[in-house]
């Protein structure tokens, strides 16, 4: 197999979508649309695989909420009755990376402002019922993990620790968290004020560390303009936990986990140490990977390698979120007539089953009426246990169920 190199397109198509998700957010928020992230039903790990390589950058209309690359559902419309104004009333502005809008008539201003990375956004909302200033941040591209603190450091010193059982709280969407906390929103504004720089340290569901790195050029504009806008000139700003927000609908961590899609550090290390295609490769590009729970820390990612003659073949990754985390391959265990038993780290065509932790890899020669073989594997603590082996030595074509059975004898 010809190696070819592979450069994962991070910032530029997550930094067009993060703004687009950040600023719909703000303009139209719709709790009964939010059933799982993105408004779309949650994702299944029933064999349902999530995209492996980031698309090109969406276009969103207003009010639309679009999620970046890896894992993302397909952009979604909250219906126009749930929200608080059309998107047709909305002026908008940018300000040095701030982009803004506003509905007078509502009472409403909302802002986002794109990290370095573009794998999350700074949210500032101005919210009817308040005079208020609530902050907020969005990580469709590196969601927090909601069990961790997040770490919060103002022009280079560290602040304080936002608590995950009282600092902050999904709203509207699963991957939208919003300051709770009256005082510890205030102490954040007043130092985001006078600063020039903000970042947050926290790690995502996956295991990931992350540094949201964002510059406040533009902030006390933003404000001014919003000011203006909302009849507010001259008045005291002062931070309040988000009023009127929906809670975010309850999703699991391995349906976030599935959603956010494979970990830039597994593809770079994917391409790495294989000469497996480029998941973004001409014959690659339409086959997702397979993304599944294996246990409450250990997340099984199917990442497809090859495509010929029908056949798909995956290499099989397990990356642990828990206080010791890595990224392990497996390898698997493979009857061939003419050799016996053999070691191989690609597996075919595959279907995951989280309900039962069970892994199937199926083989077709020549268009499925030929050779053939069937392993199942089951997950038993830290491995992948066989179950059954079966194989089509006669090549008379014919369902895998039918196929002389290897193992166990």
């Amino acid at each position: 197999m010809t190696s070819v190199s592979f450069v994962f397109p991070r910032r530029a198509p997550l930094l067009g979508r993060v703004l687009a998700c950040g600023l719909a957010l703000g303009v139209i928020g719709s709790a009964e649309a939010q059933k799982a992230p993105g408004g779309a039903a949650p994702a299944s790990t029933e064999a349902k695989p999530a995209e492996a390589a980031p698309a090109a950058p969406a276009q969103a209309a207003p009010g639309e909420v679009v999620h970046p690359s890896a894992g993302q559902p397909a952009a979604a419309q909250p219906p126009a009755a749930q929200s608080p104004a059309s998107p047709a009333n909305f002026e908008t502005k940018a300000f040095a990376g701030w982009n803004g809008a506003c509905d007078p008539a509502a009472g409403l201003c909302r802002a986002s402002l794109a990290s370095a990375s573009g794998l999350q956004a700074l949210l500032i909302g101005r919210l009817p019922g308040s005079d208020g200033i609530a902050l907020g941040v969005i990580m469709p591209g590196a969601i927090a993990d909601r069990e961790r603190p997040i770490s919060v450091r103002v022009d280079g010193k560290r602040l304080f620790d936002l608590d995950p059982r009282t600092g902050y709280a999904p709203f509207e969407r699963p991957d939208a968290f919003w300051l709770t906390d009256q005082k510890t929103a205030a102490t954040l504004l007043a130092s985001l004020l006078k600063a020039k720089t903000l970042r947050l340290e926290y790690i995502d569901v996956a295991g990931a560390p992350h540094d949201a790195d964002f510059t406040l050029d533009g902030l006390d504009k933003l404000l001014a303009w919003t000011d203006e806008r909302l009849g507010k000139k001259g008045a005291k700003r002062e931070a309040v936990a988000p009023p009127g927000l929906a809670p975010a609908p309850v999703v699991t961590k391995a349906d976030l986990i599935v959603r956010q899609g494979v970990p830039p550090r597994l593809i770079e290390r994917h391409m790495a140490a294989s000469d497996c295609e480029a998941p973004n490769s001409p014959l690659l590009k339409a086959v997702k990977p397979v993304i599944g729970p294996l246990s409450k820390t250990a997340m099984l990612y199917g990442i497809p390698c090859a495509a010929s003659a029908g056949n798909v073949s995956y290499r099989i990754w397990v990356v642990e979120s828990g206080e010791i985390g890595g990224i392990t391959p497996l390898y698997f265990a493979s009857f061939d007539p003419a050799f016996g038993w053999r070691g191989s780290d690609l597996v075919f065509n595959i279907a995951f089953d989280s309900k039962e932790a069970r892994l199937t890899s199926t083989f077709r020669g020549r268009g499925g009426a030929d050779c053939g073989s069937r392993g199942q594997w089951r997950w038993k603590d830290f491995a992948f246990a066989m179950e059954e082996f079966r194989s089509n030595a006669d090549c008379g074509g014919g369902e895998p169920d039918s196929w002389t059975r290897v193992f166990p004898r």
